[in-house]
C-alpha cells in the first residue's frame, strides 16, 4: 500500500508499472515513454489527452497498475501517454519536463521520491497544466491515495490475533517491518502503524508511531526495521541479512509497504527455514500475494488496494478535473483488508477483482463523470 507515496491518477498507469510497452503503443522520446491513441465506446472524452508517469516498470504490483491504467484510458476514450520514473528523482523531474512539452490536458504523476516534490510542483505550476499526484503527494497537485495508516492498523490486528491463536507470547515474538525510506511519511505509515497495532494486541513494547523513523533499526527485541526500498530484491537482501542476528526460535511477524517487498521478505524467511515460526501480511492485492493468501497458511492477511483497478478512478478523476470539478484534498483509493475467509468475495476467480468497495464521501464525485459506470464493478453504483 500513502501524504507520501500510492495518489490521484495513478490508476492511469498503475498502483505497478510495466506499462510502457503494452498494446499498440508507439515509443516516443525515449524508452521511458510510450503513447497510445485509444479508441473507445465513450465518445465524450475522445478529445482528452493525459500523460502518466508511473513510479517504476518493474515489480508485479506496478506492472498490474500500468496495465490497468491503459485499459481504463482505452475504455474511457482518453488518449494516454506513459512515462517510467524508475523510482528515481532525477528521472521523475526529467519526465515531468517532457510531459509538459507534450501539452496534455492533464498530468498524472506517480513519483516515489518524496524529496523532489517541490521541483515537480515548479514544473507543473509554470506550465499551468492541472496534475494529480498518486500515492506520494506533489505540492500543488490534486491527490489520489490509499490510507496506509488504516491498512497498517488492520494488518497488525489480523497478524497479532493469529499469533495469539497459535499461543505465541510477547516475550518470544519479534516484528520485522520493511520500510521504504525515500518514499516519505505517508507510505511508511503502513509499517509504523502495523507495529503499533500489533504491539498493542500482543503486549509488546509500545511506542508512538512518529517515534519509528527511517533511521530506526530496532526497539529492544520487539522490532527490527529494514529499508526494503519498495522492491522485492532489496527487501530480500535486507531481511536475509538481518535474520542472521535473530535467534532461530523467535516467532516473527512480517509486514512491508507493498507486496513486492513482502514477497522478498518471505523468500528470505523460506531460505532461512523459519516459515513455521513466521506470520506474514501483504499490502497491494497483487496476483502472487493473493495466491499466497489462498495457499500459504502463514500468509494471514492481504491489504488489497485494487491497484490494477486504479486506472478507472484516476481517469475519472482526470476527466472531472478537466471539466472543472475541484476535488477534495484527498481522493481515496478503494481498499479492504482481505483474509482467507473473505478473499473470494472480491476475487472469486483468481487475481481479477469482480467487485470493488462502494464509493465513499470523498470519491463520490467521480460517479458524475459516468466513467466508473463503464466498468460495472463498484458495489452500489449502477
Amino acid at each position: 500500500m500513502k501524504k507520501s507515496q500510492i495518489m490521484r491518477l495513478l490508476l492511469v498507469t498503475v498502483l505497478s508499472a510495466a506499462l510502457t510497452a503494452c498494446g499498440n503503443n508507439s515509443t516516443a522520446n525515449d524508452s521511458n515513454a510510450s503513447a497510445t491513441d485509444n479508441a473507445s465506446p465513450n465518445t465524450e472524452n475522445q478529445e482528452m489527452f493525459f500523460t502518466f508517469a508511473n513510479v517504476t516498470e518493474s515489480g508485479p504490483l506496478f506492472v498490474e497498475l500500468g496495465k490497468g491504467m491503459k485499459a481504463a484510458a482505452e475504455k474511457a476514450g482518453v488518449e494516454l501517454k506513459v512515462y517510467n520514473n524508475n523510482f528515481d528523482g532525477a528521472t521523475a523531474l526529467k519526465n515531468a519536463q517532457l510531459m509538459v512539452q507534450d501539452k496534455p490536458d492533464l498530468i498524472i504523476e506517480y513519483n516515489g521520491v518524496e524529496g523532489v516534490g517541490n521541483a515537480l510542483q515548479a514544473v507543473f505550476e509554470k506550465s499551468g497544466i492541472p496534475s494529480i499526484g498518486v500515492n506520494v503527494p506533489v505540492p500543488g497537485s490534486h491527490w489520489f491515495n490509499l490510507s496506509n495508516k488504516q491498512l497498517g492498523i488492520d494488518a497488525g490486528k489480523e497478524l497479532a490475533q493469529a499469533a495469539l491463536e497459535k499461543g505465541w507470547k510477547a516475550e518470544e515474538t519479534t516484528i520485522i517491518i520493511a520500510q521504504s525510506a525515500t518514499a516519505g511519511t505517508e507510505v511508511n505509515d503502513s509499517v509504523r502503524y502495523f507495529y503499533v497495532s500489533a504491539a498493542e494486541t500482543l503486549g509488546l513494547e509500545g511506542v508512538a508511531p512518529e517515534s519509528i523513523v527511517p533511521t530506526t533499526t530496532t526497539i529492544g527485541e520487539s522490532l527490527i526495521q529494514v529499508d526494503g526500498k519498495s522492491t522485492l530484491e532489496d527487501t530480500y537482501t535486507s531481511v536475509k541479512n538481518v535474520l542472521q542476528t535473530v535467534d532461530q526460535n523467535r516467532k516473527l511477524l512480517v509486514f512491508s509497504v507493498n507486496d513486492d517487498s513482502t514477497l522478498g521478505a518471505w523468500r528470505a524467511i523460506e531460505e532461512s527455514g523459519r516459515t513455521e515460526n513466521t506470520l506474514v501480511a501483504g499490502l497491494g492485492g497483487s496476483e502472487e500475494a493473493l495466491k499466497q493468501l489462498r495457499e500459504n497458511p502463514q500468509w494471514v492477511a492481504e491489504g488489497s488496494i485494487f491497484m490494477s483497478d486504479w486506472g478507472q478512478y484516476l481517469i475519472a478523476m482526470g476527466v472531472a478535473i478537466v471539466n472543472g470539478t475541484e476535488p477534495p484534498a484527498l481522493t481515496p483509493a478503494p481498499q479492504v483488508m482481505l483474509t482467507k475467509e473473505n478473499v473470494n468475495d472480491y476475487y472469486p476467480n483468481g487475481a481479477v477483482a469482480e467487485k470493488l468497495p462502494p464509493l465513499v464521501e470523498d470519491n463520490m464525485y467521480l460517479k458524475d463523470t459516468g466513467i466508473l459506470q463503464l466498468f460495472g464493478n463498484i458495489q452500489g453504483l449502477e
